[in-house]
């Protein structure tokens, strides 16, 4: 009669054990990836995948440098300005650079230091070209790096470049 009854008391332990074991599917455990930041400044991102939002703050940052460039604190009225689109160079196709170009716009219109102009404007300072780049790397060990360059550069009527302004970002994980 133990018999009988020490069997179904196994059985009964064997599979309420199996249910704290860890599955496949989503997180299990001793599958995580290793993630670091290789850009030391105060940009921290946790995966090689920009955000839009990332982009959107560094195009602010690139916007803010420019307007406190001489070009802009020595004028004696706001320059009229034709913001170009922005090149997406990018292994990113679906990045949504026109909500970029849209804050960047609203960015210098909010400062009141320049006076944003449609494309199809014929009395105009300067042209600014925006560019947004990416480099992709990976090591042997299955690393991934990826750098992000964001360059705005300013042309005056006669083509001549009279300002440019950049800025990196480095996203790097491991496998």
């Amino acid at each position: 009669m133990k018999k009988c009854f020490i069997a179904p008391l196994v059985l009964l332990s064997a599979v309420a054990v199996s249910g704290c074991v860890p599955s496949d599917s989503g997180n299990s455990w001793g599958r995580f990836t290793s993630i670091s930041i290789v850009d030391s400044s105060e940009r921290i991102k946790l995966d090689t995948k920009i955000s839009l939002s990332d982009i959107i703050a560094f195009a602010e940052n690139m916007t803010n440098k420019m307007l406190q460039s001489p070009i802009f604190a020595k004028a004696k009225r706001p320059p009229r300005i034709i913001v170009t689109a922005i090149r997406n160079n990018t292994h990113d196709e679906n990045l949504r650079v026109k909500d970029v170009h849209d804050r960047i716009m609203e960015v210098m219109l909010n400062s009141g230091k320049v006076r944003v102009l449609d494309e199809s404007a014929l009395n105009f300072n300067y042209v600014m070209q925006s560019e947004l780049t990416d480099i992709v790397t990976r090591s042997s060990d299955g690393q991934k790096l990826v750098d992000y360059t964001m360059k705005i550069k300013l042309y005056d009527l006669n083509g001549e470049l009279k300002g440019q302004w950049s800025d990196d970002l480095s996203l790097f994980k491991n496998r």
